[in-house]
C-alpha cells in the first residue's frame, strides 16, 4: 500500500458506519461486517486485519495513522477504520457519529453541535455560558451573503463587515439556521454565462 494513493482525495470515500457496514457487508459477502469493524476499531493492530468475503473478495481493515507511523504526514481522519480493497477500487474511510451531546441538559445531535474548549481563542465572543458555545461554524458561512446574512453585524467606514457582535453562528441551535441558508450560497457561487 502506497501513502501516496491514500493522499489523493479522488481515491477515498468517506462512509458513515451506519449507513454502510450492511450494505457493503452484503455487496463483499464478508459476515458480521458490522460487528467486524466495531471489533477492530475498539482494539486495533498496526499492520491491520484481512477480511474474506463469500464473494471471491478480501478487503483489509487498517488505521492509517498505526500503519504509517513512521511517516510525518497524517491523512485527513486516518485515525480512524478504512477499508482497502486495492488500489482499483475506492478506498473507504469508516466515521462513528458521536452520540448526542448534552448542551445544558438538552440533547442536541453531535453533528449539530461543536464546542472547543483547548482552542486558543475559544470563547471567540464574549458570552455568559461557555458550555452552549457552538463552534461547529468557526468561520460563518453566511458571511458571504452580506447584507442578507440575518446575522447582527455592521459595516465599517471602509467598507468591512464586522460581526463581532454576532453569534448566530456559535447559538447551539444555529445549525438547522445556517444549513437552511446553503441554497442562497449555492445561488450566489453559480456561474453566470
Amino acid at each position: 500500500m502506497r501513502f501516496s494513493w491514500f493522499q489523493n482525495q479522488d481515491n477515498v470515500v468517506y462512509a458513515d458506519v451506519n449507513e454502510f457496514a450492511e450494505t457493503f457487508g452484503k455487496e463483499t459477502g464478508v459476515q458480521n461486517f458490522r460487528e467486524k469493524l466495531d471489533s477492530f476499531r475498539a482494539d486495533p493492530v498496526k499492520e491491520g486485519i484481512l477480511l474474506k468475503g463469500k464473494k471471491r473478495t478480501t478487503l483489509k481493515l487498517f488505521i492509517p495513522d498505526l500503519y504509517f507511523d513512521d511517516k510525518e504526514e497524517k491523512l485527513e481522519m486516518g485515525d480512524t477504520v478504512w477499508v482497502y480493497m486495492g488500489e482499483y477500487y475506492p478506498c473507504y474511510c469508516v466515521y462513528w457519529p458521536q452520540e448526542e451531546a448534552n448542551v445544558n441538559d438538552k440533547a442536541v445531535p453531535a453533528y449539530k453541535f461543536f464546542s472547543n474548549a483547548k482552542c486558543d481563542y475559544f470563547p471567540c465572543h464574549k458570552v455568559d455560558d461557555k458550555t452552549s458555545f457552538n463552534c461547529m461554524f468557526c468561520y460563518c458561512p453566511l458571511y458571504a451573503l452580506g447584507d442578507k446574512c440575518g446575522g447582527n453585524y455592521k459595516y465599517l467606514d471602509n467598507g468591512i463587515k464586522d460581526c463581532s457582535n454576532c453569534m448566530v453562528p456559535h447559538r447551539k441551535n444555529s445549525y438547522d439556521f445556517i444549513t437552511a441558508r446553503f441554497s442562497d450560497l449555492a445561488e450566489l457561487a453559480k456561474k453566470t454565462c
